[in-house]
């Protein structure tokens, strides 16, 4: 990135600051409080535990990262555009050194300064990316590094061991939140093992994190709320909303009647056949998002009975996906052509063929395998994924049709989900960064629980060896070629199919001006959040 396009940027931004901050703190004791029913609550507010997508829209106020995506304005080719977030600036100073400029006069909810020391906590090789780090997912994103050291307070610099060309979409994504580094030190002892001392400190701030971001944690209730007080110290300037409690409603026609009633002032997930209805208050809001996540169907290859393949492209091949979006989703939607997306810019495959249609095929593959009409469980967690228990419904007969007989077994959690006896379970794929290394690769390659920890996914030599390849490859053309001949090995395995992109519906008072997201994040900063007056 140009350094003097970031720091005219980031000085703009503070320009904006500047100019708002006396109307805000003049009605800062005015401010309202915000309500936000979600289907369900955050499972821990630690950025490196829980990255689902429960998680990340709570959290996502709590902390901030180095670079920001802004997902209002996505690049020319449609791929994904980055401003600085508590970085001013960046560059790659040589093929394998990244130098990033740290912004000055940031803080921490504690009321320490932020500078370099919270970004090396942050990135620390005991915390993310050594051998044996405490959060084994930070080494799928952040495990070709091999040095971040402290340049000056507010320099960091980042050494890897081979070029990554998305180095910036990697520090804004996840894995990527800055924690503060004196509460996570403050267990750090001498002779003490990194893995004990960072035991003591994650389940001391699971639930009393602290970050830079706009808003504060104030109160967990388990099962009920957790409530967000304002940070009026944030860069950016003091947020729109006093507090905001995020409150467990399981039940979409609860949210939907709070949010009439007046209880709520956001609703998520409000399904399609729920749109029309809300038209008719005049005050409330609509807004819908399609996501940069696939639901999908995993499938347990070392399952005996899934382990013949002919089996598992079948039960992919009997899914009418149209039909699923049309009934689900009023066609609102539409079902990726492989495991990516458009906002892989330059590294989209377009000519990929996807996930076909194709019952009369998928009879023949019947036949042809071992499949002698065993029940298969399907697993599936009720209101997780919204409009997975009608999918499930749905595509057991289509599964029917072809001669494949399953049962949905609910459960209650990805721990039952994943428990022994796993066949196929319900799933949902974020792309957590603008490329494969960090959307299929940072879910199923070489170094995940898919096939390390879990063993679901027992792969092809032909994938695992493009996903070395493309780990370490950076020329744009070839790392492309790679990933063309990653997604046919991946299709070819079927370790799961896809079966759409989800439309997200936030229900909202008409007050509110708010946008929503293709992530699942809820961006409560300035820039994107403000209240009208009634």
């Amino acid at each position: 990135m140009n350094s003097r396009l970031s720091v005219t940027t980031s000085w703009a931004a503070l320009a904006a600051v500047l100019v708002v901050l006396p109307s805000l703190s003049a009605t800062a004791a005015d401010r309202p409080d915000v309500t936000v029913a979600v289907n369900e609550l955050a499972r821990a507010l630690d950025p490196g535990e829980r990255t689902g997508n429960v998680d990340v829209r709570v959290y996502y106020s709590i902390f901030d990262t180095l670079i920001r995506r802004d997902f209002a304005h996505p690049t020319a080719d449609g791929g994904a555009k980055l401003v600085p977030g508590l970085a001013e600036s960046w560059s790659w100073t040589t093929p394998t050194t990244f130098d990033v400029k740290l912004r000055q006069g940031v803080k921490c909810h504690d009321g320490s300064p932020f500078n370099a020391n919270d970004v090396l906590a942050t990135f620390s090789p005991d915390r993310l990316w050594g051998e044996k780090p405490y959060y084994p997912d930070g080494r799928v994103y952040f495990g070709n590094l091999t040095g971040v050291d402290k340049l000056d307070d507010f320099t960091v610099r980042f050494t890897v061991a081979q070029h990554d060309p998305i180095m910036a979409h990697r520090l804004s994504s996840y894995m990527s939140f800055v924690i503060c580094d004196e509460p996570w030190n403050a267990f750090k002892k001498d002779g003490v093992a990194a893995k004990v001392w960072m035991d003591e400190a994650a389940k001391a701030l699971r639930w009393k994190p602290v970050g830079t971001g706009p808003y504060k944690f104030s109160e967990y209730q388990r099962n009920d709320r957790i409530k967000l007080v304002a940070f009026d110290e944030y860069y950016e300037g003091a947020p729109a909303a006093k507090s905001i409690t995020f409150r467990s409603v399981p039940e979409v026609a609860a949210r939907v009647a709070g949010l009439v009633a007046g209880d709520f002032d956001i609703a998520v997930e409000i399904p399609p056949d729920q749109w029309e209805s809300l038209k008719k208050y005049n005050d409330i809001v609509l807004k819908t998002e399609p996501l940069e996540n696939s639901h999908v169907l995993q499938f347990n290859t070392n399952d005996p009975v899934l382990a013949d393949k002919k089996l598992r492209h079948a039960m992919s091949l009997a899914i009418d996906r149209k039909a699923l979006i049309d009934a689900l989703w009023k066609g609102e939607t539409y079902a990726p052509n492989g495991h990516q997306l458009p906002s892989f810019g330059a590294m989209y495959v377009k000519d990929n063929p996807g996930y076909d249609y194709n019952p009369e095929l998928a009879k023949k593959l019947v036949a042809e395998s071992g499949y002698k009409g065993q029940e298969i469980s399907y697993r599936l967690i009720p209101n997780y994924y919204l409009y997975n228990v009608e999918a499930a419904q749905i595509i057991q007969e289509m599964w029917r049709a072809v001669g494949i007989n399953a049962r949905i077994d609910f459960v209650e959690s990805f721990n039952e989900v994943r428990k022994p006896g796993a066949q196929v379970f319900a799933w949902s794929n974020t792309y957590r960064v603008p490329d494969p290394t960090g959307s299929i690769l940072a879910l199923w390659g070489p170094d995940t629980e898919n096939q390390t920890g879990w063993k679901f996914y027992g792969a092809s030599e032909a994938f695992n060896t493009a996903a070395r390849e493309l780990q370490a490859e950076s020329d744009e053309a070839k790392r492309k070629a790679i990933f063309a001949r990653l997604l046919t090995a991946f299709q070819d395995d079927m370790p799961m199919t896809m079966l759409y992109n989800p439309v997200t519906g936030y229900a909202m008072k008409k007050t509110i001006n708010w946008t929503p997201y293709s992530q699942y994040y809820m961006d409560f900063r300035p820039s994107n959040f403000s209240i009208a007056a009634k």
